[in-house]
């Protein structure tokens, strides 16, 4: 009877630890997931206009740039959806010259020389 006692206290003891082991397992994915999602949430409002330009590729570098410096844009998906942005919003004439300035401008701000 004793034995049997101590063997119920013994189990309801290790049942108790593992739940509360589980318990903090859970707080701290929880903590995680949150922390993460916070940290790693960035909102850019971009707005466009209507604009007539007699130099269009320097129109389109110097609005990049402006996109790119004043937003902090370093990660390559957030600078795919600027270029994704770009060709969106402007004609098919001049996607191959949006390309070429994207790209041009990613060397000059993001490549070592």
């Amino acid at each position: 009877m004793v034995q049997e006692k101590l063997e119920q206290m013994i189990r309801e003891t290790q049942e108790a630890t593992h739940q509360e082991k589980l318990r903090e397992q859970m707080m701290r994915r929880r903590r995680r997931r949150s922390k993460s999602s916070i940290s790693n949430t960035k909102f850019i409002v971009m707005m466009a206009m209507e604009k007539c330009s007699y130099d269009p590729r320097a129109d389109f570098r110097e609005s990049m740039v402006e996109m790119i410096v004043a937003n902090k844009i370093r990660e390559a998906d957030e600078l795919r959806s600027l270029l994704e942005y770009y060709l969106s919003m402007n004609p098919r004439e001049y996607r191959s010259a949006i390309l070429e300035i994207f790209y041009e401008v990613c060397a000059d701000l993001f490549l070592c020389s």
